[in-house]
């Protein structure tokens, strides 16, 4: 699929989400923030399929009624995201 196929109204409707218009006549220190507040949207949004899946496997699990703790899936997961989230808070500035 080439780039040339992609949804025009979606393209704008994440540069608009993201803060990626024009740039121009910007300081460095509000290039910064805009960056950071991207990062932190991206981050937010992340967390939120992370609960989205945390949902998915506790259903799945006990709707297919497989052998095993949905924790095995979950546990890993959470502290992977906690470790990233918390090392980018910590070395941001």
């Amino acid at each position: 699929m080439s780039a040339q196929t992609h949804n025009p109204g979606m393209r704008s409707l994440i540069r608009r989400g993201l803060h990626l218009e024009a740039v121009e006549g910007l300081s460095e220190e509000e290039l910064g923030l805009r960056r950071r507040k991207r990062i932190e949207t991206l981050i937010g949004v992340c967390w939120g399929l992370i609960v989205l899946k945390t949902f998915l496997v506790v259903w799945a699990v006990h709707h297919y009624a497989m052998p095993f703790s949905p924790m095995w899936v979950i546990a890993p997961t959470v502290t992977m995201a906690f470790i990233a989230t918390s090392a980018y808070y910590w070395l941001r500035d």
